[in-house]
């Protein structure tokens, strides 16, 4: 591989290529990173053409990595984490963790978050930081705006201009949950599931809190009941064992708490059942606000931005 053909690749392109390697889809990349799809081609293109290797095989809707693309993927890593520690020094940062970090998140993306960023933060903190979580709500966006948040997690975008919403992943399928003892488990079909009271959680991640089991519900002819409105797991979860009520949700880590609880039951439900479920409503998107500065610069320092995106795709696997 010609030396000057590295020298000609841009970090936005290096860029292009880790968010593919975690994601496997160049739309959802393109989306992400707010640029166009034939931006995205182009990019792994010109690295295909430096590295002489295809880097990612398409496999059925998404990209498989080459065993040159593996071991690319944490030196690319390592140049990103170096470009971001350098952009925030020339800001004036010290590159390093605060002593207190606090974010404002959803319900089904608050378990072991506040752990997840204490590991991470210990190879740049000079002491354990201490680190709080908010709920996710109308006066997010002054809050972070104020400096009073370092980052939120949630399920739409910000309209604020001084805040970048990120789209990190889209849920890709549903899991109902309920008593372990539930009579749903003899045949846990949609029309059956609408017979049963609903527990949602307060942040739900549709339009206007909608609960697309609820929608569909009305579109045969039947009014399900919403047993209760929950402000966090644990409560969902009393809600669940203490009635008949049903609960869905997609994010996996979410489920995992849930089914980790003495006499709660989870399930995959089918696909075709799922797209029955989800019609006329899009796959839900995760986005994570982040702080921009006077010249559109984001504030947040790079490591807290990495944990927090990983942390959210790994409660989806």
């Amino acid at each position: 591989m010609p030396k000057d053909k590295l020298l000609d690749i841009p970090l936005t392109t290096i860029e292009i290529f880790c968010q593919i390697y975690v994601k496997k889809n160049a739309i959802e990349v393109a989306s992400h990173l707010e640029l166009s799809q034939p931006k995205v081609s182009r990019a792994l293109a010109a690295l295909r053409s430096v590295f002489d290797d295809p880097l990612f095989i398409r496999r059925e809707s998404q990209f498989q990595a080459t065993e040159k693309a593996h071991n690319l993927y944490p030196i690319f890593r390592e140049m990103m984490e170096c470009s971001q520690a350098v952009d925030h020094l020339m800001k004036g940062g010290s590159g390093g963790a605060e002593n207190t970090v606090e974010i404002a998140t959803v319900p089904q993306l608050e378990i072991n978050l506040t752990q997840s960023i204490k590991q991470a933060a210990m190879p740049v903190a000079d002491s354990e930081i201490i680190v709080s979580t908010t709920p996710w709500g109308e006066t997010t966006s002054q809050q972070l705006i104020n400096d009073e948040l370092d980052a939120a997690i949630c399920f739409q975008r910000s309209s604020h201009r001084a805040i970048l919403s990120k789209s990190i992943i889209q849920h890709r399928g549903g899991y109902l949950v309920a008593r372990s003892d539930h009579p749903i488990w003899r045949d846990p079909c949609i029309e059956n599931m609408i017979d049963y009271p609903l527990v949602k959680l307060i942040t739900m991640p549709f339009p206007a809190n909608k609960s697309p089991i609820g929608n569909y519900a009305k579109q045969v002819g039947k009014q399900m009941q919403i047993y209760a409105t929950a402000p966090d797991l644990g409560s969902a979860a009393n809600s669940l064992l203490n009635s008949d009520a049903i609960i869905i949700i997609g994010v996996k880590g979410a489920v995992d708490f849930l089914r980790n609880i003495n006499g709660l039951k989870a399930q995959k439900i089918d696909h075709v059942q799922d797209q029955s479920i989800l019609k006329n409503f899009s796959h839900p998107t995760v986005y994570l606000w982040l702080k921009l500065d006077t010249r559109g610069k984001v504030t947040t320092p790079f490591w807290l931005q990495r944990c927090l995106e990983d942390y959210i795709i790994k409660a989806h696997q």
